[in-house]
């Protein structure tokens, strides 16, 4: 890959021959036509076609780039950067690892991001400004970092927490998968009997719909309600089908997906629960790379975008301003464990509390997997009954109003 040009450079495409007689492309930056010749023949290339190109500015590129990344790709970033600072790589060095990296949509948000700490931007505005990166702890961690000089075990920190978001979607998505899928198909084979064949017999019945059961009654209404609109149903089954579809590609149908899930009823306590454990493991993670508790309180409040926890977060980081224990605030929320707030209530008299709540994180982590093993393997069966429940109503209707057609007939 060839490096962003200089001030004053160009960006040549060249095709040449290396000694073996091998042909070879790409792109070398230089002042101009002979400097770009002098390069390439210092690197053992004869050039066959030189020219300059319209060069794509990086920030440009970083832009296109940051609306493909996903999640995943966002925290595979931050995860590979802290194994490679962690190995006593430079930052630059290991931008420029992954900007060498091949395909995909991280090495030309890598080199952007690279060019703009060496142009003396800072690291933080980079994450944000070229991936996009806005995860209010991950910043934090990361900001901290560049004035305390532990870059590496920030960004391990940071990796963590976007690690275990993630771990969270996958095991709910994964868990849904299949009840979701029965519901889709079971929902178009009722459509497709509500569409193609109860019609057939609505001219039997004409005239004398008071002689049909209520559930006959009930499905030919249905069904003749389903008939006239089907085509504005199609219509917004195929619009919902491409809104996800761009949701997907910028990376927002899975964080969406979670906010709705998030508000089901029997889905909300098992989601709470693993974000509370995320909260705690982040306000752990800050307070020991040397972060305050008001600014720890400030920053988990951001990050949890919204909703119950969000509010109670901010009732905690208030009552904290104003002279509370920590502990006392997370006990009247209801939504922290009585075992975790007795081991951030040790931290607090032993003076290690980045490190009780850290405890306490992993304590509701158990406890949070429990939970959601529960429930997903509680949930798959209950939603296949109600499957196939709504399937045996459909077709006892559907048969009765046969037999009713039947009976009128003969």
């Amino acid at each position: 890959m060839a490096e962003p040009p200089k001030t004053g450079e160009t960006l040549f495409a060249f095709t040449a021959r290396s000694a073996t007689g091998a042909r070879q492309k790409g792109e070398v930056a230089a002042l101009d036509l002979k400097d770009a010749t002098q390069k390439l023949r210092t690197q053992g290339l004869y050039p066959i076609d030189l020219a300059p190109q319209t060069v794509k500015s990086p920030v440009v590129k970083a832009a296109r780039a940051r609306r493909r990344l996903t999640q995943r790709d966002k925290a595979d970033f931050i995860a590979r950067l802290a194994k490679l600072t962690e190995s006593q790589i430079t930052l630059d060095r290991a931008l420029g690892i992954i900007a060498e990296g091949g395909q995909g949509p991280l090495p030309p948000a890598a080199t952007a991001l690279r060019q703009h700490i060496r142009e003396g931007g800072s690291f933080v505005a980079g994450l944000q400004d070229y991936l996009g990166i806005n995860d209010a702890a991950t910043l934090a961690l990361v900001r901290g970092a560049e004035v305390s000089g532990a870059l590496p075990q920030a960004l391990a920190s940071a990796s963590a927490i976007l690690q275990q978001r993630l771990a969270l979607v996958r095991r709910v998505g994964v868990g849904l998968v299949y009840p979701s899928l029965l519901m889709v198909i079971a929902i178009l084979s009722i459509g497709l009997i509500m569409i193609a064949v109860i019609p057939q017999f609505r001219p039997l019945v004409d005239g004398r719909m008071d002689m049909v059961p209520f559930l006959g009654r009930m499905i030919f209404g249905i069904s003749a309600a389903l008939t006239a609109l089907w085509p504005f149903l199609v219509f917004g089954l195929v619009a919902m089908v491409i809104a996800l579809w761009v949701l997907h590609r910028r990376g927002q149908a899975v964080p969406l997906a979670m906010r709705l899930v998030a508000r089901a009823p029997l889905v909300s306590g098992v989601i709470l629960r693993n974000q509370v454990m995320i909260v705690l493991h982040s306000l752990g993670a800050l307070l020991d790379r040397g972060v305050t508790l008001s600014e720890a309180l400030e920053v988990v409040t951001r990050a949890s975008q919204g909703g119950r926890l969000s509010k109670a977060l901010a009732g905690v980081s208030r009552s904290v301003v104003n002279g509370e224990a920590l502990s006392q605030s997370l006990a009247r929320t209801g939504l922290v464990d009585s075992s975790a707030v007795e081991m951030v209530r040790i931290g607090e008299e032993t003076g290690d509390l980045s490190g009780m709540v850290t405890r306490a994180a992993n304590e509701m982590r158990e406890a949070a997997d429990r939970d959601l093993e529960r429930f997903l393997a509680l949930f798959q069966p209950a939603l296949i009954i109600l499957v196939g429940l709504i399937v045996g109503v459909s077709l006892y209707a559907l048969f009765s109003a046969i037999v009713s057609v039947n009976a009128i007939a003969f």
